[in-house]
């Protein structure tokens, strides 16, 4: 005899002593989703608009063109064709004064390419995860953060069963859904079932489960039906209550909101960034490539000037945030995943300043007269 999905205790998870919910509630529940699948649309495709990369691909030609070859061009003409030739006490005045130039300069094009590293660390994570709701939470295989939707067994146990059986009962589902070879498919599929100790498996989805079912064929074998069940887990996909949908449903609206604003955040200070350090090279290199001009007051203005304003240039993006209330009322108030790199960096930045100061000293010391 066949048994029907509503037979078979493992789509069973409500409890039995809570009431059944009415037809509006379960109404309320599929608005809801709808509504989710809406907005969290919405939010990748904000992420895609504004995090497709095509500003900072812009920004990287001009930022690793022909002036940062000339600015390294000028520190190496600088070793090479003064210092070297120097003797005594003026040796150890220009390797001062290069010392703390060198360090502002390395400075300029690290920060940006921080903020840049750490901004597609953000792409990562805003669309990879290891965790999901109702996986067992040692199962840490990569995964979209995005997972899939199976059809809730809740919302009709008999349309789930012919559901299941059109999935497993033919096999172009299945090579739809995981079209490899045999040998790829032991590989792919296989290993991470025996890698997981089946934990990767729904429970929905496993051999015995399905069969349980009666949704199972003699010409399917057990292994192509876990090795599909591990595609489901990859994706994960979960055969949820409707309950456990909406919950879901707003767990996922929260991670995605929590990451995106950070990363949009992030785009916007590693853009300004790139900004600032690409006008200060620009506005220096007309004055260094004149052999009149001294070329080491002009590094050190140059240097002082983009070290003493890039934290102001960095926190730009947040005090836009708060133009309303002129200035920002309460640091408290802004959690660390919207400053981190402002307080990773800002030691480095006053180190920068303190000696970009020196080295304006040093090389007004060295145009007075002897």
């Amino acid at each position: 005899m066949q048994t029907h999905l509503h037979d078979a205790p493992i789509f069973d998870h409500q409890p039995h002593d809570e009431q059944p919910l009415s037809e509006a509630a379960r109404n309320a529940m599929r608005s809801y989703l709808q509504r989710t699948e809406v907005r969290l649309s919405t939010l990748h495709r904000i992420a895609v608009a504004f995090i497709s990369g095509a500003g900072l691909l812009l920004l990287l030609p001009v930022f690793f063109k022909d002036e940062i070859t000339v600015l390294v061009r000028v520190f190496l003409n600088t070793i090479l064709g003064e210092i070297l030739t120097l003797d005594g006490g003026a040796i150890l005045l220009h390797a001062a004064l290069y010392l703390t130039l060198i360090f502002p300069f390395i400075l300029s094009l690290a920060i940006p390419l921080y903020a840049l590293y750490l901004l597609l660390k953000d792409v990562v994570h805003f669309y990879f995860t290891i965790y999901s709701p109702g996986f067992p939470s040692d199962l840490m295989t990569p995964t979209f953060a995005l997972s899939g939707v199976g059809f809730s067994p809740d919302e009709s146990p008999e349309a789930k069963r012919r559901i299941l059986a059109y999935q497993y009962r033919h096999s172009s589902s299945i090579n739809f859904a995981i079209p490899f070879s045999p040998e790829r498919r032991k590989a792919y599929f296989d290993e991470i079932i025996n890698g997981t100790e089946r934990r990767i498996l729904p429970e929905t989805r496993t051999y015995d489960a399905v069969a349980a079912t009666g949704a199972l064929t003699e010409e399917i074998d057990p292994a192509t039906v876990e090795r599909f069940g591990a595609a489901f887990g990859l994706a994960r996909a979960l055969d949820r209550q409707l309950v456990e949908e909406v919950a879901t449903s707003e767990i996922s609206l929260v991670r995605h909101i929590l990451y995106l604003r950070r990363l949009m955040l992030r785009y916007m200070k590693t853009l300004v960034m790139f900004i600032w350090t690409t006008l200060v090279t620009f506005i220096m290199l007309p004055f260094l490539q004149e052999e009149r001009l001294p070329r080491f007051f002009i590094l050190a203005a140059g240097y002082l000037l983009w070290a003493v304003l890039v934290m102001p240039v960095m926190r730009m993006p947040l005090n836009w945030i708060y133009r309303h209330l002129r200035g920002i009322p309460d640091d408290g108030q802004i959690d660390k995943q919207l400053t981190i790199l402002e307080e990773q960096v800002q030691p480095y930045i006053r180190a920068a300043v303190v000696s970009a100061v020196v080295a304006l000293a040093l090389s007004i010391l060295l145009l007075m007269p002897a």
